[in-house]
């Protein structure tokens, strides 16, 4: 007899989340089984190179939480974390949240759009959408989009942050991508539009939980050096 698959894999890569992971995957458990508890789904928490507890607090929510899965990867990747993960999904459907970015009310309104679209993003710079976030990271991720937008002619607002997927046809998308740093999202957004993929956005309001562990002088060289990465493999502004 075939086990059930679930309707939905949330898939959320951790990497040193000691401070938060605990109260945050709970909160966001209880709040999608207030919502819907008659849909099988599953929560992956992909682990990459962690060093402080995360581990031990994953495992300790798995105990909690019969629908959490733990995949763990040897090295920190951001973009090795979200494509074992995606790999690994067993969802008809696939959300992408990051411990200190989730949103049920996405959760919901991107699975009933996936009826008709292939991928939901969750934009931070689309109108109606609120950033609370320092001013510098605010502007750094308005920049960068533009940027995108001139380099690569990408027609949406928000490559990065909170996604919904048909996992079939993403999954497809993600075995192309060759980038592994916080830029995969953008080359797999970018591949799923010069595919043909029907993307749709909706706006999201975000704040911080805690500041970003990497300063610019950390994130700006490998940024420039996997967007040089991305122009050889694209090209300049061809939406073909």
């Amino acid at each position: 007899m075939d086990i059930e698959k679930p309707v939905f894999s949330i898939l959320i890569p951790v990497y040193n989340e000691e401070s938060i992971l605990e109260d945050s995957i709970d909160n966001l458990l209880q709040a999608v089984t207030r919502i819907d508890n008659t849909q099988k789904f599953e929560l992956i928490l992909c682990e990459n190179g962690c060093t402080d507890e995360t581990p031990a607090i994953s495992k300790k929510l798995a105990a909690r939480w019969s629908v959490i899965r733990i995949e763990q990867l040897p090295v920190a990747s951001y973009g090795k974390a979200l494509r074992h993960g995606m790999r690994a999904a067993q969802g008809k459907n696939l959300i992408t949240f990051n411990a200190d970015f989730w949103d049920v009310d996405f959760l919901v309104n991107s699975l009933r759009m996936l009826k008709e679209f292939d991928i939901v993003i969750g934009s931070k710079n689309a109108p109606g959408s609120s950033d609370k976030r320092p001013f510098l990271r605010k502007s750094i991720t308005t920049g960068f989009n533009r940027l995108i937008q001139i380099l690569f002619g990408f027609k949406g607002t928000d490559t990065h942050g909170i996604k919904a997927f048909r996992t079939a046809p993403i999954v497809r998308i993600v075995e192309e991508c060759i980038t592994e740093g916080e830029i995969f999202d953008t080359e797999l957004i970018i591949r799923a539009q010069r595919s043909g993929l029907n993307i749709s956005e909706i706006p999201v309001s975000v704040g911080e939980m805690r500041p970003s562990r990497y300063s610019l002088l950390q994130r700006i060289p490998k940024t420039l050096l996997d967007l040089i990465l991305l122009i050889r493999i694209f090209g300049f502004n061809n939406s073909g």
